[in-house]
């Protein structure tokens, strides 16, 4: 996965979700799970969130060519968790689930440069981890290069890889230089309250 987000660790890192939290109970943002589809009609909103969700990665991703964020982003296997602000995409997750092999892998993750700092990135994490505990998936994977690895370790994942490889060997895309991560989903837990819970 690529990153493109900035944190601040500890839990005063799980804590600076606390806005973004705030600001979806009162609608200022919200978050939606969309993709692409080659054999249903997609609504045209979702395909301008698509290609707001693209613009957010090519700008913030430099070292990933464009026609491959594109292709991911609107390959119909993907889908992208998106938060959504004044009706425009700020920042999102892109992701593929492999339910039979018990994983979601994580491709890439980004928040707009003049939304970040907000918890926004921390908060779209967290409702992609309880969005796949109700899909019964409670393992990420990513491959992070070296600018995310602090970030991903904030949200949660390891280097130590539980899941063993032959779940994994052929199904998740691999990139050079960058380290293999794991994220394992507790699913007593509701991530989206999860700071505020810590905090009491």
């Amino acid at each position: 996965a690529v990153v493109s987000t900035q944190s601040t660790g500890g839990l005063q890192n799980s804590a600076r979700d606390e806005g973004a939290r705030q600001e979806e109970e009162q609608g200022v943002i919200r978050l939606e799970v969309i993709q692409n589809s080659l054999h249903t009609e997609v609504p045209k909103q979702h395909l301008l969130w698509l290609v707001g969700m693209q613009n957010v990665y090519v700008l913030h991703l430099p070292r990933m060519p464009k026609e491959y964020i594109a292709r991911l982003v609107f390959d119909s296997k993907h889908k992208v968790l998106c938060l959504i602000k004044n009706n425009a995409v700020i920042g999102g997750i892109c992701f593929r689930q492999f339910p039979s092999q018990g994983f979601t892998e994580i491709v890439f993750h980004a928040v707009s440069s003049n939304e970040q700092v907000k918890g926004y990135g921390t908060h779209i994490m967290n409702h992609l981890k309880d969005y796949h505990i109700q899909c019964g998936i409670t393992n990420f994977l990513t491959f992070a290069d070296e600018y995310a690895i602090g970030y991903f370790k904030k949200q949660g994942f390891t280097r130590n890889i539980t899941l063993p490889s032959h779940k994994y060997d052929g199904y998740i895309k691999e990139y050079e230089g960058a380290t293999l991560m794991q994220c394992s989903l507790n699913p007593k837990i509701c991530y989206k309250e999860l700071s505020r819970v810590i905090k009491l």
